[in-house]
């Protein structure tokens, strides 16, 4: 069972979509719990194809480097551990800033991952559907 309902992560996406839109981004965002299973997702009307698979990524980085955002992981972890570490999970771990951890009684129990925005941006929508929860 996963440690995030999907009541909860709807939430989530609730919450950054509002960010998005208050911020004038289409976006796509994605709920993932600590076994990195996807629990929701959502891409607004006008974001790229790609986006969804981008946003899950950040959502993983996030969640295997033990809720460090994934902007911040991208900085401290050097290719030659980031492309292995990528490759052990179908090469599907975005090292993109824009996911951040989602926690319970400080706990992680998740990450939201945001993109179609700039960077800087895709973590405050980020961030902000981890704080609705």
């Amino acid at each position: 069972m996963s440690s995030i309902s999907l009541e909860e992560a709807n939430r989530i996406i609730e919450a950054s979509t509002a960010k998005a839109r208050e911020l004038g981004h289409n976006m796509a965002v994605a709920v993932v719990d600590t076994e990195m299973s996807l629990v929701a997702l959502a891409r607004m009307d006008g974001t790229v194809g790609f986006a969804p698979d981008i946003v899950r990524g950040k959502a993983m980085a996030t969640v295997v480097t033990n809720g460090m955002p994934s902007g911040a992981a991208a900085e401290r972890f050097p290719d030659r551990l980031r492309e292995p570490v990528s490759a052990m999970y179908g090469g599907r771990v975005a090292w993109l800033q824009g996911a951040v951890p989602i926690k319970r009684e400080g706990v992680i129990i998740g990450a939201v991952g945001a993109g179609g925005g700039p960077p800087d941006q895709d973590e405050i929508v980020a961030q902000a559907g981890a704080d609705a929860l």
